[in-house]
């Protein structure tokens, strides 16, 4: 460094680079009106010469400040021991190194949402923008903050279909896939256990699993249908309701309710896949090693969480929802090792 980093002004590196003070401003506010050549030689002199702009400057020149709010409606020991949030996290994360943004999170826990306080300092406070994960309790937050001009993008899907940027997954597309699968692989009695319609990804998961039935000319069968919590216990409690012999494969509708539905089944003496075929929806890293491995629908959460800062980032005026494709990842527990060697 030819002098200290934090003495350096805009015009002594515009003369070391030969260029004007206004020039090295519009390099370091990324401007698109500058020659790739020009720009080049300011970042070789910026490099060079370890200069840091000042933070609180630039925020008054451009009205940004460089950090976002994620906001998280979970409890505490779910945001630190979900993979699902540590994943968004991660894509947020790595989404803020591509755009030279930081970010803070703002757990928000128990039954009533963010409280006024919360969202009036959200709204009011030194952000450029707000990811929300969308959920029962977010839908008056993403309102007020709306009403309040702030930038926003929903990762998920809003109790209420408003308007609003958003980033989610193909929660419909992916089920049908997994259905389809079961189908194909000769699976008769496909049930469906997932969360309750306070969930939309739940609801749109479950339209799945009905676009594949309907599209094999199955009827839905509601005896074959379960709803319940989210959870591992959730998914042992709806399990444990139905009867073996009326299914011989259920699509659960997240991994976590998967690994109930195993333990119950297991309990009762149920083979898997020989007997019911399980095929889950989440493809995170959850806990508990199954045996047989999960057949489950991969979800792109570290993806969605770097789409959703680069929306924020560059600002875009479209409300079109950024959808992104899952895929299907086969294990042992659909069975389809066997059926391939039966044929």
């Amino acid at each position: 460094m030819t002098q200290n980093s934090t003495d350096l002004t805009l015009e002594q590196i515009g003369k070391q680079a030969g260029v004007s003070r206004s020039t090295v401003s519009r390099v370091l506010n990324d401007h698109p009106d500058v020659r790739s050549e020009v720009r080049a030689r300011v970042k070789a002199v910026i490099e060079d010469t370890g200069y840091m702009p000042n933070q609180a400057a630039r925020a008054l020149v451009s009205s940004r400040t460089g950090l976002i709010g994620l906001v998280m409606l979970t409890e505490v020991d779910e945001l630190f021991g979900d993979p699902y949030y540590s994943a968004l996290v991660k894509g947020i994360q790595l989404g803020c190194l591509d755009h030279g943004l930081i970010f803070s999170i703002f757990p928000v826990h128990g039954p009533e949402g963010p409280s006024d306080v919360l969202t009036t300092q959200i709204a009011q406070g030194f952000i450029d923008g707000v990811i929300v994960t969308a959920g029962p309790r977010s839908d008056r937050l993403v309102s007020r903050l709306r009403a309040r001009n702030k930038r926003l993008v929903v990762v998920g899907h809003p109790v209420d279909d408003v308007d609003v940027l958003r980033v989610d997954v193909e929660n419909r597309a992916g089920s049908a896939t997994a259905v389809k699968h079961l189908l194909d692989l000769g699976r008769s009695r496909v049930g469906f256990i997932g969360p309750s319609a306070e969930y939309l990804y739940g609801t749109e998961r479950f339209d799945g699993y009905k676009d594949a039935l309907a599209a094999a000319g199955r009827e839905v069968d509601d005896v074959l249908i379960r709803f319940e919590d989210p959870t591992t216990e959730g998914g042992y409690r709806a399990a444990s309701t139905i009867l073996p012999g009326d299914v011989d494969a259920i699509h659960v509708a997240t991994d976590p309710m998967a690994v109930g539905v195993f333990r119950s089944l297991t309990e009762r003496g149920v083979r898997i896949p020989h007997d019911v075929a399980i095929v889950g929806f989440d493809g995170l890293d959850r806990g508990p090693q199954l045996e047989p491995s999960l057949t489950t629908v991969v979800q792109p959460v570290t993806e969605v969480g770097r789409m959703a800062v680069a929306l924020l980032a560059n600002d875009s005026p479209s409300t079109e929802p950024i959808i992104l494709p899952t895929s299907l990842r086969i294990g042992g527990s659909c069975g389809a090792s066997d059926f391939l060697h039966n044929r």
